[in-house]
């Protein structure tokens, strides 16, 4: 009797204790987070009507009294983010990361939506490759955020040149 509970004891421990394994392994391993953060905003990435800042929606601004689009709005906090940069930079204390805030120009509504367009993304992206400079902590952090300001001047010298003198008062040798 005892050697016979000891037998199904032996047997339930096996048959329960062994891990049924999947014969197929899953289709596609998961993106890294960090990839999949990069990938949410995109040239590609639908806009979606009705948020703040898309058409018929605009953000209340004491600076243009029409409204703001999203990416209006969304490059004015890049400018103060600039702004605040510049002041660390020059101080010499660390600069906090600013391309998880940044990334979001590709995919806002711009005020016109004629002006998404691959070219815009391109530049946007070169932006995003100088601000990804920035945040790695190089050892020359003065020519790092330098490129992030030439990366704005530059686009801006092709699409809207209004904000050209607010990027130059960015520059670390502006007054």
């Amino acid at each position: 009797m005892v050697r016979q509970l000891f037998a199904s004891s032996l047997l339930l421990v096996f048959v329960c204790g062994c891990p049924k394994k999947d014969p197929q392994p899953p289709a596609e391993p998961p993106k890294p987070v960090a990839q999949a953060i990069e990938d949410d905003c995109t040239f590609d990435t639908k806009l979606v009507p009705g948020v703040p800042g898309s058409p018929g929606h605009l953000i209340p601004s004491e600076r243009n009294p029409n409204g703001d689009s999203e990416l209006a709005a969304h490059m004015r906090l890049m400018v103060d983010d600039l702004k605040d940069a510049r002041t660390k930079v020059l101080a010499g204390q660390p600069v906090p990361a600013l391309k998880a805030r940044h990334r979001k120009l590709r995919c806002a509504w711009p005020t016109s939506l004629s002006d998404r367009t691959p070219a815009f993304d391109a530049m946007a992206q070169a932006y995003l490759v100088k601000v990804g400079e920035l945040d790695a902590k190089p050892a020359d952090v003065k020519a790092a955020y330098t490129g992030v300001v030439a990366a704005c001047r530059a686009c801006h010298e092709q699409t809207c040149d209004g904000p050209i003198a607010v990027i130059d008062g960015l520059g670390l040798d502006a007054k």
